[in-house]
């Protein structure tokens, strides 16, 4: 089930919420992928929405016994979460101590900053997307526009050396090789997951990700990844560039066996700049530049058709323009790699993102108790979704500036009866009660509204 018409969950506060992420319309869908923008200020509960839908889509069996999922996903198709901040909600596959959490699955990827409980790592976004990008099946993907837009927009060349590192223990703590790694990911079980495990007791994975391993990759190549923990190289740089992954001495599949079993992490990443020859790695590039690198790379390799793809707060750390590039970069891979059916949701506090909403989008305003959703109109304004959307408005927005002129342009005529002035009233309270109470536009919209019951 890719698509997802509505959701239900309990808020923290043990209140029952209901809410309905499509409108159905009688317009065709623009695109093969439904898309649904979710807004609302915050403590709106909109995390524990996105929590409620990721629990439906990727868990067997709930965790929340007492419920039925309101979400269903019998074709366990993919689950992919791209975090903006670093406060998210989406689950994590590892608790603290090493135990597996049910969202251990393969369906089910986030691409974030936090790792474990509230650690947070700044590698662990180009690590996870990494491991897609070295999928032999998404090789062609580094030709998609995709590429090089997350390269220009992080002002860098469209390569990169990302430098690989096998997980071994210091002399002092070292334990007998690996002598059977193949061994080990079989004789993973159901039960084991709830076991607590050392840092040092690797492959650190799920019985669910142990099975789909064994179907993913090969014997020679659980062989070779385990040589390459024993006894290889320690360290190995991986080219990525707009003809593929290439490294020496070891296939690229093989290193992504490493990356989904914790034996192999990224160390560094060295890029160039767009105008000059000096090396540099990319975790220097700035907050937004690294943002757009990462979510943009994570998206375009990782996402399959049929997938379902959380974002949340893709805004933040990014210039307005870069808002509208994102969402457009976002776009143009979904449309790519969603070719039977997905859905998009996004989950922001800014009107721009809103704003670039494909015709026929679902928007939903989680504000009040009872969520609204309505459907996107094409080429809506930034102050018109401050106004609509967000609740925000101000003697400088367009809209209320707009609404009063007409409203003023009326009562100048002596159109106190008219039906269009009548119809005004309700856009001017909404106005009103947007606007902070010391706004000078306060005492014009009291004026107009008096004018009206009067006469």
């Amino acid at each position: 089930m890719a698509v997802i018409h509505s959701a239900r969950f309990h808020t923290w506060d043990k209140q029952f919420r209901s809410v309905d992420l499509l409108l159905e319309t009688d317009s065709p869908r623009a695109n093969t992928f439904a898309t649904t923008f979710i807004t609302g200020r915050n403590g709106s509960h909109k995390s524990t929405l996105l929590k409620e839908i990721v629990s439906g889509l990727a868990v067997v069996g709930r965790i929340d016994r007492h419920e039925a999922s309101s979400v269903q996903n019998p074709g366990r198709d993919q689950v992919l979460c791209v975090s903006g901040s670093v406060a998210d909600r989406f689950p994590q596959k590892e608790l603290p101590g090493g135990t597996r959490s049910p969202f251990d699955v393969p369906n089910y990827t986030y691409v974030g900053q936090r790792v474990i409980s509230n650690l947070l790592s700044k590698k662990a976004p180009l690590e996870t997307m990494l491991a897609f990008a070295l999928d032999p099946t998404k090789a062609e993907r580094c030709r998609w526009d995709f590429f090089g837009a997350a390269h220009r927009h992080a002002g860098i060349r469209p390569s990169g050396k990302y430098t690989l590192e096998a997980q071994r223990e210091s002399a002092k703590k070292a334990r007998a090789p690996m002598s059977d790694l193949l061994g080990i990911v079989q004789g993973v079980r159901p039960e084991s997951d709830g076991n607590r495990k050392p840092a040092a007791d690797r492959p650190h994975i799920s019985y669910a990700t142990a099975q789909w391993l064994l179907q993913e990759f090969s014997y020679d190549e659980f062989l070779a990844l385990q040589f390459f923990v024993n006894k290889g190289k320690r360290r190995v740089a991986v080219t990525l560039d707009e003809t593929g992954a290439h490294c020496q001495g070891i296939e690229p599949n093989v290193l992504r066996l490493g990356l989904l079993t914790d034996l192999v992490r990224l160390v560094d990443v060295t890029v160039k700049s767009a105008g000059g020859d000096a090396d540099f790695s990319a975790m220097e590039l700035s907050s937004g530049e690294y943002h757009m690198f990462s979510t943009i790379l994570a998206i375009g390799f990782g996402l399959e058709d049929k997938a379902v793809l959380l974002i949340d707060e893709p805004e933040n750390n990014l210039h307005p323009q870069w808002q509208r590039d994102l969402m457009a970069t976002v776009f143009d891979v979904c449309a790519g790699a969603m070719k039977t059916e997905g859905h998009l949701i996004v989950c922001t506090h800014s009107p721009l993102i809103v704003g670039a909403a494909p015709e026929g989008s679902s928007i939903v305003d989680m504000s009040s108790d009872a969520p609204q959703t309505s459907v996107a109109s094409y080429g809506a304004s930034s102050d018109e979704l401050l106004l609509s959307q967000f609740g925000i408005g101000s003697s400088r927005n367009k809209v209320v500036v707009d609404t009063l002129q007409r409203a003023v342009s009326l009562i100048e005529r002596g159109d106190f009866e008219n039906a269009e002035f009548q119809g005004l009233m309700p856009e001017l309270r909404s106005i009103r009660d947007a606007l902070t109470p010391h706004d000078p536009m306060v005492d014009v919209i009291d004026a107009l509204l008096d004018e009206g019951p009067q006469r």
